[in-house]
């Protein structure tokens, strides 16, 4: 530090403050440099989704040509020098941007400029680092048809969504691309270093996917109907790219959509979001910083404290759509207006810090044989039925997991082969189950009216009323289970390191809420820290809830 300037970590604070604000009014912006000047001293900043770099202190008194070429670089018309991707234009009109076009060229082919149908992105994640993920609604120029383009910054170690987009085309259940440009730009083309990047840069490739529109979140349906037919068709699509070999590893309630109002059999629900997929053939392990928390398996959750923990398969995705049928079903009512239900929900987003807590409570859930007596109420039997059913096929396929990640691979004696080989019946079973529920659905006449009518009668019980279990009880029953599990083990103390891939760190949007004003999006997301749902609809409430028992269905292993 020279003179009275202030550390060079108060400058970084401040200097990002003000890059963010660029960035977020300008969101065609790929870099942005600020000059901080002080009565003696100047420092360039230099701002991009790879980081920050700065230059030394510079005294311009002593250097008055070096300040007058940087103020006059900073105020250039060139806007690819100022930073601003000019693919990206808009018209003005009296000051104001009146319309605007995305020019995207794909495979070298000749461009195509999309209409922008709104002058302003739609998704902006706000930040400075990370993968940025922009996304634009555009149409296109011949049908008029709307579509919407997807900008995102990758790093350069990690394969382009497009691939996996391009192994869905013509698949149902998937969102279809229609164009790409996976290859637009590099930070270290912007930075000046002539290939001689320190260790510490991670270099990002920004790509620009177009992609068919389709309709509302999931977590915005209407009617159970709707609900359970877009859900079965997003798992049948992802059956569809497990048999193409891609695992798409982030599944939510926000990366599923409803199709279009036309959309048949099939398109009720679309699966997006394949940009933190994988190939089956990569056998890449479980990472608790993959996903967002409160979806992820308990495989995933425990994979950096087991022995030998699991490359990530199908079951995790299912497992994950599991949790998305369930956070919507205890905040949620039929009809997708929100109730005040069981306080599981945000129990596990209170833990979502801890994997191990956080698994410790999945693991608790899937092993309970009841739901909260609200959900009957606020569904109709067949859901409940498919729910309690679902819990139980992953329950038994989790505690074989868990069992076999005790042991060494070489030890397992191919036991761990019977997940990928049951794969297809795994499929087949739950789609079966959302088969039998849609079906019943359309048969109100059929449904459990009261306890009475059926099988979840107190009667039919034990004759005792279960409540709502507290955090320490399901802990405890989860901690005795997994004591069994590792009772052959030789009791050593085990934890896998992370593999430092930053691409694969969570996001701050996985982390805490689903916030669009993170400042950085170091990835899984989209250096991530890990992230919790936006589970805002989870009421706690601390008054014990009567439970409905699980139905009994023979699990598919």
């Amino acid at each position: 530090m020279q003179g009275n300037e202030p550390p060079i970590a108060e400058q970084l604070v401040q200097m990002s403050i003000y890059a963010r604000q660029i960035f977020i009014h300008q969101p065609n912006r790929r870099f942005a440099r600020v000059l901080a000047i002080s009565e003696r001293y100047i420092r360039l900043f230099h701002f991009d989704r790879s980081g920050v770099q700065y230059t030394p202190l510079l005294d311009f008194h002593e250097e008055p040509h070096t300040f007058v070429r940087l103020v006059l670089g900073l105020n250039s018309t060139n806007e690819l020098d100022v930073g601003l991707d000019t693919s990206i234009q808009w018209t003005i009109d009296g000051g104001r941007k009146a319309e605007g076009t995305i020019t995207v060229s794909g495979d070298g082919l000749q461009d195509t400029v999309y209409p922008l149908a709104q002058i302003e992105p739609f998704l902006f994640r706000g930040s400075i680092t990370g993968r940025s993920t922009t996304c634009w609604k555009v149409r296109d120029p011949d049908t008029n048809e709307q579509l919407f383009v997807k900008d995102m910054w990758r790093e350069e170690d990690r394969p382009s969504e497009h691939a996996f987009l391009q192994d869905a085309i013509g698949l149902p259940g998937v969102a279809q691309m229609v164009n790409c440009e996976p290859d637009l730009c590099q930070t270290k083309s912007l930075r000046g270093l002539g290939g001689n990047e320190p260790a510490s840069f991670r270099n990002r490739i920004e790509s620009r996917i177009v992609l068919k529109a389709y309709g509302k979140s999931l977590d915005q349906y209407s009617s159970a109907t709707q609900l359970f037919c877009a859900l079965r068709d997003a798992i049948a699509g992802h059956l569809e790219l497990f048999k193409k070999g891609t695992l798409h590893r982030d599944v939510s309630p926000y990366n599923i959509l409803f199709g279009t109002p036309e959309a048949e059999k099939g398109n009720l629900g679309i699966l997006i979001d394949l940009d933190i997929a994988i190939r089956r053939s990569w056998n890449k392990l479980t990472d608790e910083q993959i996903g967002m928390r409160l979806y992820q398996s308990v495989a995933v959750l425990r994979s950096a404290t087991v022995p030998a923990p699991f490359p990530y398969d199908h079951l995790d995705d299912l497992e994950s759509f599991l949790y998305v049928v369930v956070h919507l079903m205890f905040t949620r009512d039929s009809n997708g207006q929100a109730y005040a239900g069981s306080n599981m929900l945000s129990e596990w987003d209170a833990v979502s810090h801890n994997c191990r807590l956080a698994a410790a409570l999945k693991g608790a859930y899937l092993g309970s044989e009841f739901l909260p007596e609200e959900v009957e109420q606020n569904w109709p039997s067949p859901c409940v039925d498919l729910v309690l059913a679902y819990t139980a096929f992953i329950y038994s396929n989790m505690k074989l997991k868990m069992k076999l990640s005790q042991i060494k691979e070489r030890a397992r004696k191919g036991k761990d082969k019977v997940f990928a080989a049951n794969a297809l019946q795994h499929y087949a079973h739950i789609l079966q189950l959302f088969d039998t529920a849609i079906e019943a659905l359309d048969r109100p006449d059929t449904w459990r009216v009261s306890e009475s009518d059926g099988p979840y009668s107190e009667s039919s019980s034990t004759g005792s009323t279960s409540t709502v279990l507290s955090i320490e009880k399901r802990l405890e029953q989860y901690e005795q289970m997994e004591q069994r599990f590792s009772s052959s083990s030789s009791g050593r103390s085990w934890k896998r390191a992370s593999n430092g891939d930053t691409e694969d760190q969570p996001s701050p949007k996985r982390c805490r809420s689903h916030s669009s004003s993170s400042i950085s999006e170091s990835d899984s997301a989209s250096g991530r820290s890990t992230r919790s749902s936006r589970s805002s609809n989870s009421v706690p409430d601390s008054t014990p809830h009567r439970r409905t028992r699980r139905s009994a269905r023979n699990p598919v292993t």
